[in-house]
């Protein structure tokens, strides 16, 4: 007999990457609960992409970003809390890393408030006060993020399957980009995508250093270039194509989540900072070379086929370190042009 179990609400309020990176959580929780309604607390920044999971049946929007920077948007958070705790879930999990005691007390006044028969998360500083199923406080160390956040899936009763991560769009973006991809059908060019952008400034490789790769990439494949990026990183994106000689798309600023998916799943690659776009691409299996700074490759790089992937850093002794900003990034400083070049060509002339 079919029956409806309890709700269980997932919580994960933290952007587009770490979404991609938790949606074989998701499914993991799905798989071991058929007969349940996810419910998925997420950023409102990763609130577009989280909406067409096909195994989450509801989306909460957390303005998380926003509270950091308004703290008027409380009033918001206080009613999405109430609504919340009119439903009676059966469990309430969370599925991201604890980084404080301060982020661990503020996490847990949010699981406080809310009605569920059983609570999970991370016993990590502090927050294993809060919740009943504690994951190891080192649960986050040494594998990937996307590993360590399925290992709590599994304490909600979750279930492993084979298919990695996963990221959906809304087809109906589709048909409005079809001109960018003619000459890709045809066969007549590459298609490469760069984006220059990241979550902090001590993340993003120098523009001159991505127009130089991108002009020689183009002379070597008749690439065309488009040159990606959110709200605010236009400026990126203006001042590689003010370097290139060629013209290069430039769809920074253009693109909605939904459009920015669709349009990496097209790309032949993508160049890329360590960023959410990385992540996208991982999912969707074009091939990405990705550059990074301070963070660590093996917890937070390419989630995917190692055949499909290229990882440039330098392991300098201040890295991997959480800085939010760093006068001599020395991680990104060390990286050439020549080097990064080569990593493009293995991927896209492979053999």
């Amino acid at each position: 007999m079919n029956y409806k179990e309890r709700p269980i609400l997932i919580i994960l309020t933290a952007g587009i990457g770490d979404l991609i990176l938790a949606s074989k959580s998701f499914r993991a929780i799905k798989n071991g609960n058929p007969n349940a309604d996810i419910h998925l607390l997420t950023s409102t920044e990763a609130f577009p992409i989280a909406s067409n999971y096909p195994y989450v049946d509801h989306v909460w929007a957390f303005p998380i970003r926003e509270l950091r920077e308004r703290k008027a948007y409380i009033i918001d958070v206080l009613r999405l809390v109430r609504e919340l705790r009119k439903i009676d879930f059966n469990l309430i999990v969370n599925l991201y890393r604890i980084f404080s005691w301060i982020g661990a007390i503020r996490l847990g006044l949010l699981f406080l408030p809310l009605k569920a028969q059983s609570k999970i998360g991370q016993g990590y500083k502090g927050f294993g006060l809060f919740i009943d199923r504690k994951a190891q406080p080192r649960i986050f160390r040494d594998q990937h993020m996307a590993d360590a956040m399925e290992e709590i899936a599994l304490l909600a009763g979750g279930i492993r399957d084979d298919k990695g991560i996963e990221v959906y769009w809304d087809s109906t973006v589709e048909s409005k980009w079809d001109y960018l991809f003619s000459s890709q059908n045809r066969g007549k060019t590459k298609l490469i995508g760069i984006n220059p952008g990241g979550a902090r400034d001590n993340r993003r490789w120098e523009p001159k250093r991505y127009a130089w790769v991108a002009e020689q990439l183009n002379e070597k494949y008749c690439a065309e270039i488009i040159l990606l990026g959110g709200p605010g990183e236009e400026n990126l994106a203006a001042e590689i194509q003010k370097n290139m000689k060629r013209a290069a798309t430039n769809l920074a600023g253009k693109l909605t989540h939904n459009d920015l998916v669709y349009v990496i799943s097209r790309l032949d690659l993508l160049l890329t900072n360590d960023s959410g776009p990385m992540h996208i691409a991982a999912a969707v299996k074009t091939p990405v070379v990705a550059i990074f700074g301070p963070e660590d490759p093996k917890i937070f790089g390419p989630y995917t086929n190692p055949d499909l992937y290229r990882i440039v850093f330098r392991d300098v002794d201040c890295r991997p370190c959480k800085k939010k900003d760093c006068k001599k990034p020395l991680c990104l400083d060390q990286i050439t042009p020549e080097e990064v070049l080569e990593r493009c060509v293995e991927i896209l002339s492979p053999g």
